[in-house]
């Protein structure tokens, strides 16, 4: 009895590990693989390391690639701490926040979570240091992030704004952004380990007298092990201003800690 007693709880704690440091495709963080994040935080304790490449081909300028690492912390319970940053390919034409280099560090609060009548609510906060190329000031961003079930079908909505600590040259000093998006889990219910969002965004541009880039994206997150998750992605800005993003497409990784 003992022996068998020995060997189930050393079958859980060997368990656990999966349970507790499991990713979840389903959860949509920044930028992974498009711009849209749910109202859900990494569990506490638990730690994911994330990085994509993104292809940025612009209208008007240079075509760029852009490395975004990413660490995401379950700091404490309802409340997930991120590190990130994104190197570009051509630094120095980066106008408005988050410029190349720069270390931003963020704090996203789960305010609640959802019911049959109301939906999960999320606030982001953010800061900017101006480790980057030609950066100059702290910028501090502010979302408002919501996210609503119906059935297997996901809806999410973002509503940020971003003030630049030091604008330069034509930049404005903030602006905002939203983003509405849907996912929905394939093969459901027979399989349960891909998602697939599409999104439409607009967010005012960083330049004065511009357009709002505005425009489209499609991504697909598919889990590879409890603790990885594959994702990519693909959109358009079809309005906005000349350098506007013709195509740009994604391909990432995250991984549970």
């Amino acid at each position: 009895m003992k022996r068998n007693t020995f060997r189930i709880a050393l079958l859980l704690v060997l368990m656990v590990p999966t349970v507790v440091w499991a990713l979840d495709h389903d959860n949509l963080d920044p930028n992974r693989p498009i711009a849209i994040e749910d109202a859900f935080v990494m569990p506490h304790g638990e730690i994911g390391v994330e990085g994509g490449v993104l292809f940025n081909d612009r209208k008007q300028g240079k075509s760029r690639f852009v490395f975004q690492p990413q660490l995401i912390i379950g700091a404490f319970a309802n409340t997930q701490l991120e590190l990130s940053s994104n190197l570009s390919t051509d630094p120095t034409t980066v106008v408005g926040d988050d410029k190349s280099g720069d270390l931003t560090v963020g704090v996203l609060y789960e305010l609640n979570t959802e019911t049959l009548n109301i939906p999960a609510f999320a606030v982001r906060v953010g800061l900017g240091f101006p480790t980057g190329v030609n950066s100059k000031g702290v910028d501090a961003e502010l979302t408002g992030v919501m996210t609503r079930s119906f059935g297997r079908w996901r809806t999410h909505l973002n509503v940020g704004y971003t003030f630049l600590g030091s604008p330069q040259g034509n930049e404005r000093s903030g602006g905002y952004r939203v983003v509405a998006a849907v996912s929905y889990p394939l093969g459901y219910p027979t399989s349960f380990r891909d998602t697939i969002i599409a999104n439409v965004f607009t967010r005012q541009s960083s330049s004065v007298g511009q357009p709002n880039p505005t425009g489209i994206g499609v991504g697909l997150r598919h889990q590879v092990s409890s603790r990885i998750v594959f994702d990519m992605g693909l959109g358009t800005e079809f309005a906005g201003p000349p350098d506007r993003s013709l195509f740009f497409s994604t391909v990432g990784l995250s991984v549970g800690f």
